[in-house]
């Protein structure tokens, strides 16, 4: 059988993306579902303007009509997001920076090892509990 560029092949036991996204910290979570809202900011204001309000008169039909400030407001949302979910310990840029890659690795190593672990179980349940050596 040959396997095709669009073919999905997901292993026997592997996890769903959504499955992934719960092994997340909130915290992490709640942050990636703002980013992304951050993201889509500037295109739903952009259909709100074209279908709701195509003259611009509400503050949502307005922003619209500047790309550059939605995008801005957009920006701000999410710079906002991360600064209030990862406070920063001290005023230099460096050394926010350096702190948020050091959660950032934290998270990483949590996470590949929730799916260690998830792996494992699901693992252990199919072929059942490993034996202690005897003595």
């Amino acid at each position: 059988m040959r396997v095709q560029p669009r073919d999905r092949v997901i292993a026997a036991g592997s996890p769903t993306w959504r499955e992934r996204f719960r092994l997340l910290p909130r915290p992490a979570r709640l942050l990636a579902f703002v980013l992304f809202l951050s993201a889509l900011a500037p295109g739903l204001l952009e259909i709100h303007a074209t279908v709701i309000d195509p003259r611009g008169s509400t503050l949502a039909g307005a922003l619209a009509q500047r790309p550059v400030v939605a995008s801005l407001v957009s920006l701000a949302m999410a710079i906002g997001a991360l600064l209030i979910l990862e406070r920063p310990r001290s005023l230099s840029p460096r050394a926010y920076a350096r702190q948020l890659r050091a959660r950032a690795l934290e998270i990483q190593a949590d996470f590949d090892g929730a799916l260690r672990r998830r792996a494992h179980e699901e693992e252990e349940s199919r072929h059942g509990p490993s034996q202690p050596p005897d003595p």
